[in-house]
């Protein structure tokens, strides 16, 4: 293990020095091969130095490695257009970020402004992330007490899976609803059709929004490239990060 102090981590580190990794297969510092059934919070979706990414990624660095959002760029277009032909219903327009923190305050902020409400409804046992808005919104006191320190209102949590409470939470004052469908850091835990039906029901009825947060479920981990499709329900805006 490394005992380096410069850098600040987010978690409790497990007693493991990765230095490569291919296929499912790690690597560590004593040589020590092992199965990768985490893939670093579900980022590889193509395990680790796929000959094909490799390839990819090194032809794009020896042309053009980043510039402005202020000009085109045709790959950037190329991507958009990829990712908005694998969405369901008419999800047609790709807004790129960072982070999936990112894309979610992003989602939220959009909810707000297109609804001009400021309320939000989420679910126990969500994670949506550790900026401002996605804490407000993540489950668990530790996280609320993090968004009322710096005066963002908390979201009203309805019980997993709970279509009834999902009903009667979303009234005219919600600008969103934010769901995972399948809940990640909660222990994979699938949401039943029923429910993100009735999200979609009470967003449509009270004008709200409906925010599929599909950071670790997306790109292909639920059967489809959606889990909006796994499940039929089409939401207002879809989130992916991690694997993509």
């Amino acid at each position: 293990m490394l005992n380096g102090n410069a850098w600040l981590p987010v978690y409790a580190q497990m007693p493991l020095t990765v230095v490569s990794g291919r296929g499912s297969w790690l690597v560590d510092d004593r040589g020590l091969r092992w199965l990768d059934a985490y893939g670093g919070h579900a980022v590889a979706s193509t395990g680790h130095c796929h000959p094909h990414v490799v390839a990819a990624v090194q032809r794009q660095a020896a042309e053009l490695i980043f510039y402005s959002t202020a000009v085109p760029l045709p790959l950037r277009e190329q991507l958009a257009e990829r990712i908005a032909g694998q969405c369901p219903g008419d999800l047609s327009k790709v807004f790129f970020c960072n982070s999936g923190a990112e894309a979610n305050e992003n989602a939220l902020g959009l909810a707000r402004k297109a609804t001009g409400r400021q309320r939000i409804v989420s679910v126990e046992g969500g994670w949506h992330g550790r900026t401002l808005a996605c804490v407000a919104v993540t489950d668990g006191e530790k996280y609320e007490a993090a968004a009322r320190r710096a005066g963002t209102p908390v979201s009203t949590k309805v019980p997993f899976d709970d279509a009834r409470a999902m009903a009667a939470s979303v009234d005219e004052t919600v600008a969103a609803v934010i769901v995972e469908p399948v809940q990640g850091m909660a222990g994979a835990r699938d949401c039943s059709p029923e429910f993100l039906a009735a999200a979609r029901a009470a967003c449509d009825r009270a004008g709200a929004v409906l925010i599929f947060d599909e950071i670790q479920i997306g790109v292909g981990r639920s059967g489809a490239f959606t889990a909006a499709e796994t499940f039929g329900v089409t939401p207002d805006i879809l989130t992916l990060a991690k694997g993509l």
